[in-house]
């Protein structure tokens, strides 16, 4: 089988949750993307594009639910893993403080425009998304948005930056995801390796 794993704060916790599962996954030579077990094919990528390397043929990826809300990328999704647990939230300025229901006109910085879009359509509220990749925290300090929509952890970064949470979008956690075709193609592999997952998580 091939998998895609995400960089960032879910590659350790995935390499693990795999292991468990019977997934022997070498230690990865430095500055290699795809490397090998022998049998399984391994591939490291940014963790917002592993949702597009498996609809469009990498057999599993484990990815963050909010960048799979993000993306809308067509996956079969068997499980949640218990890990890479937190939530999207809209914060802004302690002082400046509002509920979604009264941000009409407000300038919201995010990398998640289709979820902060969605959201504020549901509302009825009109809001212009002025679209960043990274922190977004620095957006209502320097005074290009009165909000942004972020993920939130401890909330330790929104306090260092004077903003505060006021409504959660969603929680986050990390899943595991399935090609749709592979699934059909590879079903009792895939199937087993869903199952012994299963395992894992529920603690057998």
């Amino acid at each position: 089988m091939r998998f895609v794993l995400p960089k960032g704060r879910l590659f350790r916790d995935s390499i693990e949750i795999l292991g468990k599962a019977g997934i022997v996954i070498p230690e990865r030579p430095e500055r290699v993307l795809i490397w090998s077990n022998g049998r399984d094919e391994f591939l490291l990528a940014r963790a917002y594009d592993v949702p597009v390397y498996v609809e469009h043929g990498i057999d599993v990826g484990i990815a963050g639910s909010d960048v799979v809300e993000e993306r809308g990328s067509d996956v079969f999704i068997p499980l949640e893993l218990p890990f890479g647990k937190c939530r999207l939230s809209i914060a802004m300025p302690r002082e400046r403080a509002v509920q979604p229901e009264d941000m009409d006109g407000f300038r919201i910085a995010t990398k998640y425009v289709n979820i902060t879009q969605r959201f504020f359509e549901k509302l009825g509220v009109e809001v212009e998304i002025i679209k960043l990749h990274g922190s977004v925290e620095l957006a209502p300090r320097i005074g290009i948005a009165d909000a942004i929509v972020d993920i939130v952890e401890t909330g330790n970064t929104l306090r260092a930056n004077g903003l505060v949470e006021v409504a959660k979008i969603m929680d986050v956690s990390a899943l595991l995801l399935v090609n749709r075709i592979a699934q059909k193609v590879k079903f009792e592999e895939i199937n087993s390796l869903i199952m012994r997952l299963r395992r894992v998580i529920n603690g057998a």
